[in-house]
């Protein structure tokens, strides 16, 4: 009989049910985000227990408390794929206590509101999207460290990606954004977490789709991507659209949206107030 696994995780939950559908035929697996959840949550709820393994990203909990995922009988941790190493200046910003969406969803660019907050205005904060100030800022050193911390958070999950990330990056990014990585690395997740319950994953190179390729892609910036040896361009680009803008347009709309605010409401996600706070001195 063909096991029924249910997959509950962030915006990565398609393309990782996905993949481990690809590679696991004898299994049938559903995604199910928050979004979905939330629209859906009666026929979701009244369905948990058709399902023999819950894959869920524990975090998740907090956005679906009303989620019945107790019905399911077997639990699996997940962790998800963050890295900040092609996007170290991309950060989120709270307004009146609420995430603040941009030209680009809700990324924002460290140095861009630090040289808002310094009364520098949008021509201005270009001039400081360069090599040098990037090692000033820190930005050439975050590589090492985040490759360190998301194969350490996987290991904390029982997964072992250390061999299958030495694979990621070798000729582009393998990251959309911080959170957003593209369906290579997704696709070795499900291979990492199949071997972890001791199923062979069926590989092959007829991986899923790239779900997230249409979601927001916020720019390498060339002297990063030279750093880490992949190519990088001033190219950001909303979810659902496939046009791309560059650097000053990204930046003279942010300036324009802060513009509208009321600089007191603005603050960075906690995790970036000391970034943004050091760029500051440095301006």
């Amino acid at each position: 009989m063909v096991e029924r696994w249910l997959v509950m995780s962030n915006c990565q939950t398609v393309g990782l049910a996905n993949c481990l559908q690809a590679q696991a035929p004898d299994v049938a697996v559903t995604p199910l985000d928050p979004g979905k959840f939330k629209a859906q949550r009666w026929r979701a709820n009244a369905g948990m227990r058709g399902y023999d393994r819950l894959l869920i990203y524990p975090a998740i909990r907090a956005e679906v408390p009303k989620a019945k995922v107790e019905r399911i009988g077997r639990h699996v941790q997940l962790p998800i794929i963050t890295f900040r190493g092609y996007h170290p200046d991309l950060i989120y910003l709270h307004n009146r206590g609420r995430p603040l969406g941009g030209p680009v969803s809700h990324y924002h660019s460290a140095i861009a509101f630090a040289c808002y907050l310094q009364g520098i205005g949008a021509a201005g904060a270009l001039s400081y999207f360069n090599g040098p100030f990037f090692e000033r800022c820190g930005y050439f050193g975050v590589w090492s460290g985040e490759r360190e911390r998301l194969i350490a958070e996987f290991a904390a999950s029982g997964l072992n990606i250390r061999s299958y990330f030495r694979d990621w990056g070798r000729s582009s990014a393998f990251m959309y954004s911080y959170n957003h990585p593209r369906i290579r690395p997704l696709y070795d997740m499900a291979s990492a977490l199949l071997e972890s319950l001791d199923l062979p994953p069926c590989r092959s190179d007829l991986i899923p789709h790239d779900n997230l390729a249409n979601s927001a892609i916020f720019a390498v910036y060339p002297e990063i991507g030279e750093n880490v040896g992949v190519p990088g361009r001033y190219e950001f680009r909303a979810a659902g659209s496939y046009r791309s803008i560059g650097l000053e347009e990204y930046v003279r709309r942010c300036f324009a949206l802060y513009d509208t605010l009321q600089a007191d409401d603005l603050e960075p996600f906690h995790e970036f107030r000391k970034q943004v706070k050091h760029i500051r001195t440095l301006l």
